[in-house]
């Protein structure tokens, strides 16, 4: 086996070029309420930026340590209220911003400039963008501004817009997501360039993300609404997926404010290095117990040299306690430099693969069969992060495909490979599909949990900004144990 390295840098000059030298990373215009002249190709880079940045930083440290990655090291308290499941609603504040502004409604100005100048692969692209990003935000506060969000122009734009129901929601997502498949042509001369920081404008590779992203969408209503599930999967036989090698994702350089978001966090002047975020023995022993060398690209050694893990929540040990930090590759070794130039995975390979797995074991999908997305999943996944032994890992008994199990041990199986897959990669990804499916089924209450119950978190609070300032928004808010309306 060999430890990975994150070496590849795509330098991220070209969005320095594209802002204008702006000083914050995100900003593209002084007021976003009119930016009627400026070009889609100056909106993509700081809309793509927008969303990677909340997948990146709030969301990669809520997912890694509710996905139970991660947890708080004892040696400081920075994520104490995260292992203790009470987060305050200030703490969603900015993620919720970043999704809302700097995400959506820059990707709905690419939409009106494209538009505007009939460069409709620009307003395809952003509008793939859109559905994942609203995806995102309905899956982690469950109801959320729709239908009425991002309508009227500069002038006219609706500055309170009414929550739609998540059911509701997905619908909408569905009819966005065949608009945009079908507007793309693969072959127009006018499509972005450098401008677009995830594919670099490849029209044929955002048509596949686009069927994958559809795929997720009709999974994610698997157990709430099997038939709606159905027709949406259904709806994708024969259509290409992310095919191997070709992840969505974002890179990131050495250069202030262009890092990994959550490296510029954890190794910025506030936290300056501390080193929060530990190895939780959930997943720390799922990789140990089952030979699994990823756990080498995962997790790094402790300070002493040894590799540790602690329960999760178990923070209230002695602050003598040693455990092993997560590896450059996540962007979340503080100490580490080559963190900041891990990339922020938006959807993988390996994930198209495990998806496409599911829908096969239910019956949604047919000719491949599901132990060979199953089995591509996971050397995918080795591939990815240049891990040797994928062939001595698959043929274990506690690994192999079950193909003589039930659907229900097929798909724990798969879910459970697609989450030891995103380990520190895809962590909001990851507990969302632990709220889907329950799978892993290993999950502890942490520790540390202060809600008692047995309960864990199933949803995010509404930010306390939202909550004040749109008079639309819930009188009341979650409790964070509360579920959204597909895991019901």
């Amino acid at each position: 086996m060999k430890k990975t390295n994150i070496i590849s840098t795509l330098s991220l000059s070209v969005l320095l070029i594209f802002t204008g030298g702006c000083k914050k990373f995100l900003d593209v215009n002084t007021d976003p309420n009119n930016a009627v002249d400026v070009p889609a190709n100056l909106l993509l880079p700081g809309a793509e930026t927008g969303l990677t940045y909340a997948l990146g930083n709030t969301l990669a440290i809520n997912g890694g340590i509710w996905a139970q990655y991660w947890t708080q090291n004892p040696t400081s308290n920075q994520y104490n209220s995260l292992d203790q499941y009470v987060p305050a609603q200030g703490d969603f504040d900015n993620v919720w911003l970043n999704l809302q502004v700097d995400a959506l409604e820059n990707l709905q100005k690419v939409v009106e400039k494209g538009n505007a100048t009939k460069q409709k692969e620009y307003v395809a692209l952003a509008t793939i963008l859109k559905v994942y990003a609203f995806q995102l935000t309905t899956d982690l506060w469950g109801d959320v501004p729709y239908s009425q969000t991002l309508q009227g122009d500069a002038v006219t734009r609706i500055l309170f817009p009414k929550y739609d129901a998540q059911s509701d929601i997905y619908d909408g997502l569905v009819k966005m997501i065949d608009t945009a498949r079908n507007m793309i042509d693969v072959n127009d001369a006018v499509n972005p360039g450098p401008d677009d920081l995830i594919y670099g404008g490849k029209m044929d590779k955002w048509l596949r993300f686009a069927n994958t992203l559809k795929l997720k969408i009709g999974l994610r209503l698997a157990k709430k609404d099997a038939a709606r599930a159905a027709n949406i999967v259904k709806s994708l036989q024969g259509a290409e997926f992310i095919r191997p090698g070709e992840s969505a994702m974002q890179n990131f350089n050495a250069t202030g404010g262009q890092q990994n978001p959550l490296y510029g966090a954890i190794a910025g002047p506030v936290l300056d290095k501390t080193q929060n975020l530990v190895a939780s023995s959930t997943a720390f022993n799922f990789f140990n117990e089952n030979n699994d060398p990823r756990i080498f690209a995962f997790y790094g050694p402790a300070p002493n040299g040894n590799f540790s893990s602690i329960p999760q929540g178990s923070f209230g040990n002695p602050p003598t306690t040693i455990v092993s930090p997560p590896t450059a590759i996540t962007g979340g070794d503080a100490n580490d430099p080559q963190s900041a130039f891990a990339p922020v995975r938006v959807m993988t390979d390996y994930e198209a693969n495990f998806l496409q797995a599911e829908a096969t074991v239910r019956g949604w999908l047919t000719g491949t069969p599901a132990d060979s997305f199953y089995n591509r999943g996971v050397r995918y996944n080795f591939a990815a992060f240049q891990v040797d032994g994928y062939g001595d890992y698959i043929v274990q008994d506690g690994v192999k495909y079950p193909s003589t199990g039930t659907d229900a041990q097929k798909l724990e199986a798969i879910i459970t490979q697609k989450w030891a897959a995103m380990c520190g990669t895809q962590n909001i990804e990851a507990w969302t599909e632990w709220r889907r499916t329950g799978f892993p089924s290993f999950f502890i209450v942490s520790q540390g949990s202060i809600i008692g119950a047995n309960r864990m978190p199933g949803i995010f609070l509404y930010p306390s900004s939202e909550m004040t300032r749109n008079v639309n928004a819930p009188k009341t808010n979650h409790f964070v144990y509360d579920k959204v309306w597909w895991a019901q």
